[in-house]
């Protein structure tokens, strides 16, 4: 159980924070330090970077929300009975799920920050977003609903290759289909004949749709009641497995906002919000997905000086409405373990360039690597006066290291395919994870520790 020997001290424990393996519940946690703000956040497993931050007084050992979804629950409930916890705050899909399975429960001990119901389903349900966002004349990738596979070759027409198949969302109700993939590729009709027999069962078919390509530009949002009150753009500079490692913050796409203000309109949308789209280099721009939690990269929007987390305590605490000053267009942060980790595959012949649009050899990727050094570039993880949880987040992946050159690595591009391997299809066929891939959570894979559940108290 948790115990914490200085919390009368300290006073009431007024958040509870999930997933504190994740560098953006660091960047919440800190956040909401410096305003004077006690939290709880919960760790699945031992190794996360919220057990070494000087800036978390209180970090616990939770059961996995993905494997022990019952025990996860209850374990919430306790808490925030005990320690008349004011806010909860879920920083991931398989949170979000998990509390609004259990919203009534919850709402009668706390607050959750997070959108109604309604507004909830219709951005988890990918199928029903996309279809929002086309009535709403957002532009989106084309699409093809399959309900028999005579339709395959009329499919293959009407997307091309390769074709994207999507699972449909993060299902609320605990017996809707459950889709054991985020995102895969047909390059060929061998393929996608392969993945509709494996995945197209039972009358349930995930999404496929046209492959989008160009440039990612994501929309970080806050709304009450629908209403857009702050909203600033980011490009990724340099990405690794579909998340941005080097970004800055451009002047924000007037159309853009003006979907994403459309969007969050229609669904009567609360709190933050994170809009993904991509733009061609022919200016043709699709919608992709909005995720209904922090983004992994909030700290470099907290850094640009609009702090989130701290609009997200006093909107669902206090009721008051955010009134975001100027943000620092132009700033640069950078997640540098996921830079080196890009680096690394990108060298051993694993993977894409980490910098979109540019065709360096090893050595130019390696300076474009050191360039995130510079003075200006602010560092998602690292603090010197809190230097370890940068550490413990190297370290993770230096074990995986030590474990491969003593097990079965004879060479660097053989380590490296252990360290990276490719992305496994139901087919029996590889793909490397491509820049096209955007992980549902792509917090999930941001260490290596496996997930533990227990009971513990730091």
């Amino acid at each position: 159980m948790f115990v914490s020997s200085d919390k009368s001290s300290r006073g009431r424990i007024e958040v509870l924070l999930t997933d504190g393996h994740t560098r953006a519940t660091l960047a919440v946690a800190r956040s909401q330090a410096r305003r004077g703000i006690s939290s709880v956040v919960l760790c699945p497993q031992p190794g996360s970077m919220a057990f070494y931050s000087r800036d978390v007084k209180h970090a616990v050992l939770s059961p996995d929300p993905v494997s022990q979804p019952d025990a996860f629950m209850r374990f919430v409930l306790e808490l925030i009975e005990k320690h008349e916890i004011r806010l909860v705050v879920p920083m991931s899909d398989q949170a979000l799920v998990i509390f609004e399975r259990h919203r009534k429960q919850l709402e009668q001990h706390t607050t959750l920050a997070m959108a109604s119901s309604q507004a909830l389903r219709g951005v988890l349900n990918k199928r029903e977003n996309l279809k929002l966002a086309i009535e709403l004349g957002v532009p989106c990738p084309r699409q093809f609903l399959l309900e028999d596979r005579r339709q395959i070759p009329e499919m293959i027409q009407a997307l091309g290759f390769p074709i994207v198949i999507k699972r449909s969302g993060d299902p609320i109700e605990a017996d809707a289909p459950q889709f054991r993939f985020k995102v895969l590729y047909a390059s060929n009709e061998d393929e996608l004949r392969n993945y509709v027999d494996q995945y197209c069962l039972n009358g349930e078919h995930p999404l496929f749709q046209q492959c989008a390509t160009g440039q990612v530009h994501d929309l970080c949002c806050f709304a009450a009641r629908g209403e857009l009150l702050a909203v600033h753009e980011y490009h990724a500079i340099r990405r690794f497995n579909g998340s941005a490692v080097l970004r800055k913050i451009v002047d924000a796409s007037p159309d853009l906002v003006e979907h994403a203000r459309h969007m969050l309109s229609a669904l009567n949308w609360d709190g933050v919000a994170h809009l993904s789209f991509y733009i061609a280099k022919n200016g043709q721009k699709w919608y992709m997905e909005t995720n209904a939690r922090f983004w992994a990269s909030v700290e470099g929007s907290v850094y640009a000086g609009w702090d989130f987390p701290g609009w997200t305590y006093e909107y669902f605490v206090n009721g008051q409405k955010p009134e975001p000053g100027p943000i620092r267009v132009g700033s640069l942060t950078c997640w540098h373990s996921g830079d080196l980790l890009a680096l690394l595959k990108f060298v051993a012949g694993q993977g894409e360039t980490p910098t979109p649009d540019t065709t360096p050899g090893r050595l130019r990727a390696a300076f474009q690597f050191l360039s995130a050094f510079r003075p200006g570039i602010h560092c998602d993880v690292f603090r010197w006066h809190d230097p370890l949880p940068g550490v413990i987040e190297l370290w993770s992946y230096c074990k995986r290291v030590v474990r491969a050159v003593r097990g079965p690595a004879r060479s660097y591009a053989e380590l490296m395919r252990i360290m990276f391997p490719a992305s496994p299809t139901s087919a029996g066929t590889t793909h490397p994870v491509t820049s096209y891939e955007r992980p549902t959570s792509a917090q999930e894979n941001e260490t290596d520790a496996p997930l533990k559940a227990g009971v513990a108290a730091r």
